[in-house]
């Protein structure tokens, strides 16, 4: 059987509802992402014929299938066992009395098996882009209306089913007013509202109701469908208010060529390399661009700076001094040398209503209204209702400007640790990209701030004259109110073709498969391409739960390759199994391995267990590895820097617990350069400069020492 054939077989057995009905199906769309009656069947509209067959687009992309097709059967192979309890959650796959279930199991199995080798196989083709146009997920966008949004110029919202194999639109209620919507498209259409289906031929009006307060209603466009004519009525504007919604990938080539993007990286001889070398370029499971030159980039150890540099890059120039003293979210922006934008990204933890984040929403608002396309990604267990009442405002106002609010859910009949890991897996990749008409004035900066004054001010600023904002301030404790001044890092690189790869990299999380979160890789190897660059980078982006682990497997690749000094920033110190083992191999061959981090993290959400862990850390470590805390009065360390013999460097959003491998997507920039060691030595000596020695005798809790002896608990921090 050919691997084409076998996924196509595969992939369409599961769609099929004879796996044991629809309980043997992973639970987000056990029938179908597409709408479904009581048994479990199809309406007339379809995505396409096979349910979630992958259809390959036949353009030279052979190798890359290849390899996306053992990622994608991994996940399906995961998401049976969990629906199943078969594989690692218990039974043997063949106890289950299915015959079907065994033969998709088996196809699955045979896909799957290229992700048991260290490295994918490279292939032949020429290193350089690509463009992948197979149809292998479920898209879900949500578009945020509210009658009490401003007018202004007629609004847009552009749907994506690039790469979509069922497309759904979900219209969310974000005001207090009913909403009567009605209008025409140019192609059949599905809508589900109360529980109740209905289809809409081509070119045939059709009306609905959207109540107040938190509800929605999901459109399914056909494959054929590239517009519809909206009118949005209420009691605040009964003549109404034009809507277009457009097919994304056809109506703008330019980012449907961004968001299909991936590269083919050319890997030098492992032969010619040194072990940190290699590496460094080694293919694996993680998604990765290619080695990028690392030009043009700014070091932005000072908060203000790190604030300020994404002010630049939407504002065009820096905040003064006095803007920060005063604190006032309202203060006048002068847009006058703004770049003009095509596309900004903003992928953050969480997004706050306070200074940082009003005066954030403002400089969006106005690329909004220029007709920037805007994209942000935020947590959505982190965000509070002030927080969702701005950004939905934003979005509503602003249909051009989409809002993803990143929840993982845990299949139906899934292990009670994974039903509890829905509340604290969480999206941790930051990045500000803003790709510019005028290429010079692209920016990215990423690194470990979120969008929140504790990355900004000493003290929380008082707020009480803007009620629409949230006065956080809390210390301690479970509290999504929690404030702590932190001491962070990112970097800033200006260089336009590196801000276009990294944005066309976010593209795969942003376009991932709704249901699993599963992302499509990035690249891929290609044959030898001569002698390394001296002085470059890979920025990787990792999906823990959907890549096998890969993040966890290059650190400890990294940490493997070292031959005389590991030196590390980073505040969350609860090792995995198998970074733990990489620290005792190292210090068994005799590396020094120097850690400056934050034992007592009060401040953070659960510091006290928090803390327990970084003192266990201290408890196995203290007398093997140099081990300081940050001690800057009153504020928390949260940098994430890894710097290995002097010549690699990694500058991420990745702590050094168990979450960011096993939990939370995570992304980062490793460089390979001398030269950029030398530049980050310095801001490695001002951590040590505000860090003293930790005291090796340190007292914890036998309840701390319990509760973590369980895994699934420490994992969870």
């Amino acid at each position: 059987m050919s691997v084409r054939s076998a996924v196509a077989g595969a992939l369409l057995g599961l769609a099929l509802t004879a796996l044991a009905g629809c309980a043997a199906m992973p639970g987000h769309s056990a029938c179908a992402s597409f709408p479904a009656d009581d048994n479990c069947g199809r309406l007339p509209i379809s995505a396409d014929s096979t349910g979630a067959e992958l259809a390959m687009a036949h353009d030279g992309n052979s190798a890359y299938e290849k390899q996306f097709q053992a990622l994608l059967a991994h996940s399906r192979l995961d998401a049976l066992d969990r629906a199943n309890g078969t594989g690692r959650f218990g039974r043997d796959w063949r106890d289950v009395q299915n015959s079907g279930f065994h033969a998709t199991y088996q196809a699955l199995q045979r896909l799957a098996k290229t992700l048991d080798k260290t490295e994918p196989a490279p292939t032949q083709d020429k290193p350089g882009e690509g463009h992948f146009t197979g149809r292998w997920r479920s898209s879900r966008q949500t578009l945020y209306l509210d009658a009490a949004a401003r007018p202004s110029a007629p609004k847009t919202f552009s749907f994506s089913g690039l790469q979509a194999r069922s497309v759904e639109i979900v219209l969310r209620q974000a005001g207090q007013q009913p909403l009567d919507i009605g209008g025409t498209c140019d192609g059949p259409l599905a809508i589900r509202a109360s529980g109740q289906s209905t289809t809409v031929a081509t070119a045939s009006p059709f009306h609905l109701t959207l109540p107040a307060a938190e509800t929605s209603v999901s459109l399914f466009p056909h494959e054929t469908l590239r517009r519809c004519d909206l009118r949005i009525r209420s009691s605040l504007a009964p003549a109404g208010a034009p809507l277009t919604l457009l097919r994304e990938e056809t109506a703008d080539p330019w980012i449907a060529e961004l968001d299909s993007r991936y590269d083919r990286c050319p890997v030098p001889d492992p032969a010619g390399l040194e072990e940190l070398d290699r590496v460094f370029y080694a293919s694996r499971w993680l998604s990765q661009t290619c080695s990028l030159p690392l030009t043009s980039s700014t070091l932005l150890r000072k908060s203000r700076d790190g604030f300020n540099a994404k002010v630049e890059a939407l504002l065009g120039r820096t905040l003064p001094d006095s803007a920060f003293d005063k604190a006032d979210p309202e203060l006048p922006l002068d847009f006058a040398n703004a770049p003009k934008l095509r596309l900004i990204y903003l992928s953050s933890l969480e997004f706050k209503a306070d200074f940082s984040g009003r005066i954030m929403e403002r400089l969006i608002r106005y690329h909004a209204a220029e007709g920037t396309k805007v994209r942000i990604l935020v947590t959505d267990v982190l965000e509070r209702e002030k927080d969702d009442a701005m950004l939905r405002r934003l979005a509503s106002e602003f249909p051009n400007v989409e809002l993803q609010e990143y929840r993982w859910r845990a299949d139906h009949g899934a292990p009670f640790d994974e039903q509890i890991s829905q509340l604290h897996k969480t999206h941790h990749v930051k990045m500000l990209a803003a790709l510019a008409q005028k290429p010079g004035r692209s920016r990215v900066i990423i690194g470990g701030r979120n969008i929140h004054d504790g990355f900004l001010f000493h003290k929380p600023v008082d707020l009480s004259r803007y009620p629409g904002l949230e006065q956080y301030g809390k210390t301690d404790g479970f509290s999504l109110n929690y404030y702590s001044n932190w001491s962070d890092f990112d970097i800033e690189i200006a260089d336009p073709a590196t801000v276009e790869t990294l944005a066309a990299h976010l593209s795969t999380v942003w376009l991932r498969d709704a249901d699993s979160n599963l992302s499509r890789p990035f690249s891929i190897p290609a044959r030898p391409g001569g002698r390394p660059p001296r002085g470059v980078a890979r920025h990787f982006i990792s999906v823990p739960y959907e890549d096998g682990h890969a993040l966890e497997a290059y650190f400890v690749e990294l940490i493997d390759t070292a031959e005389h000094r590991v030196q590390i920033v980073n505040p969350y110190l609860n090792l995995t199994p198998d970074i733990a083992r990489a620290f005792d191999r190292a210090l068994a061959r005799g590396v020094k391995i120097d850690v400056v981090g934050r034992i007592d993290l009060k401040g953070d959400i659960g510091g006290r267990f928090l803390t327990a862990l970084n003192k266990l850390f201290v408890e196995r470590y203290g007398d093997r590895i140099n081990i300081r805390e940050f001690k800057a009065p009153d504020v928390v360390l949260h940098s994430k820097i890894m710097m290995i013999d002097e010549r690699l460097v990694a500058i991420s959003s990745v702590n050094l617990n168990n979450r960011s491998f096993f939990h939370d997507t995570e992304n980062g920039m490793v460089v390979l350069d001398p030269a950029f060691y030398r530049r980050m030595k310095p801001v490695y000596d001002d951590y040590l400069a505000h860090s003293r020695p930790v005291a090796t005798d340190v007292t914890i809790g036998w309840v701390y020492r319990l509760l973590f002896s369980d895994n699934w608990v420490r994992q969870a921090f």
